[in-house]
């Protein structure tokens, strides 16, 4: 039997990992939190949230909202583009097991993000930056063959127009989940829960 060549043995396969990952014993409303937590450790002084749905009908049901998107935006003190690269990594912090603040350990956000939606995209502008952005996409990670093996660098671009109104200021922050695919409820019925968990 030919030998395998340790170097090229990962301790993870992404995709599979990713897509177990998904099955993580998350809610929706402790996954949104994730995000919050990290505005709050941002030192943010407004954190604003965008839910986009279409109406569908559905048996047994009757008319459902369907989540196009979700978008939370903050003022915090924003992301440099080495922290904004690697922010959607799994295992990173810029604040590891720091017991000062909320997160410890760098999966929260991320995992949460995933466990509910397929692509996850991050904008983030430090006060005399400009407003960088990267992504993941299960889809292009898991694809056959994967049109994404890395966490894209991240990139000078400009915040959609639909969302400029969550991130008014000189710095912030603004996560995008879309591809959303684990919705436990009607939009409308998640967004009364919200209220009730963010508070």
């Amino acid at each position: 039997m030919e030998k395998v060549n340790p170097e090229f043995v990962r301790f993870v396969s992404d995709s599979t990992a990713l897509l177990s990952m998904r099955d993580s014993d998350f809610d929706a409303y402790s996954a949104f939190g994730e995000v919050i937590d990290n505005s709050i450790q941002a030192n943010s002084s407004s954190i604003r949230l965008l839910v986009k749905t279409h109406q569908e009908a559905r048996q047994r049901v009757g008319d459902y909202q369907v989540v196009d998107w979700i978008a939370f935006g903050d003022d915090g003190y924003g992301m440099d583009a080495e922290t904004l690269h690697r922010c959607l990594q799994l295992g990173f912090s810029s604040r590891y097991n720091d017991r000062s603040g909320i997160g410890r350990f760098g999966v929260g956000m991320t995992l949460g993000a995933i466990n509910q939606c397929k692509k996850v995209e991050v904008y983030s502008k430090t006060e005399n930056g400009n407003w960088l952005y990267t992504y993941i996409d299960i889809d292009e990670i898991t694809g056959k063959p994967a049109k994404m093996n890395s966490i894209p660098e991240p990139m000078v671009s400009v915040i959609p127009e639909e969302m400029k109104g969550l991130v008014a200021g000189v710095q912030g922050t603004l996560v995008i989940w879309s591809k959303y695919d684990k919705q436990p409820l009607s939009a409308d019925a998640m967004i009364e829960e919200m209220d009730v968990w963010f508070g």
